[in-house]
């Protein structure tokens, strides 16, 4: 089996999107993943980007390397440009399952991610509690964990969420979207965007 490196990265400050980093979520996967999206200014995004993108071009000569023959096909990656509400924003999805079977049908976990407050100190449980919840406008950094991965579903990288300090919690609620209700959308032209340059399918 041919081994990855690792890459541990930290994101600048940035908004958390879909974010179980307390509890984990249930709702797809058994026992749970804890994950979180990170909404990087685009105009801060290029080193960390270069980095994610330099891992994954060292990861395909890997893989090529160990094996010319074969031929290899990418998986989307867990990053790209994108807008939320007319901004433009590096967007970084993070994922951790909480455990599962290997091979040998032996059990295994991950620890939770490490939460700090916004003065860097480790969160209680009552401050873990407080920010269980947290919506759209909460703030901070994470600290991710990066490396390659070649299966079924293709050539990556995979991206988890090992630790993270909040600087700003905001309480989930549900928007008027999640109701089925529609909202106006705005007539103002949308910030252009630097289209990410990895494509799934692809192949080496």
């Amino acid at each position: 089996m041919i081994k990855s490196e690792v890459l541990n990265l930290t994101t600048p400050k940035c908004g958390f999107e879909f974010a179980w980093l307390v509890e984990a979520d249930t709702k797809f996967e058994t026992p749970g993943v804890w994950k979180v999206n990170c909404l990087i200014p685009a105009d801060e995004a290029a080193e960390i980007e270069e980095q994610l993108s330099g891992l994954l071009d060292r990861w395909k000569a890997q893989l090529k390397a160990a094996e010319p023959d074969t031929k290899f096909k990418l998986a989307n990656m867990p990053w790209s440009y994108e807008e939320r509400d007319g901004t433009p924003v590096f967007v970084i999805k993070a994922k951790m399952r909480v455990g599962g079977l290997n091979k040998d049908n032996k059990q295994w976990s991950n620890r939770p991610p490490v939460l700090q407050n916004a003065k860097g100190q480790p969160m209680t449980e009552e401050e873990k509690q407080a920010v269980s919840k947290m919506g759209p406008g909460t703030e901070g950094q994470v600290f991710l964990r990066c490396s390659g991965y070649s299966g079924n579903f293709g050539v990556g990288i995979k991206i988890q969420p090992e630790a993270a300090i909040i600087y700003k919690h905001v309480e989930y609620s549900k928007s008027s979207t999640s109701y089925g209700f529609q909202v106006e959308e705005s007539t103002g032209e949308p910030a252009a965007c630097t289209p990410t340059n990895v494509s799934s399918g692809d192949e080496f």
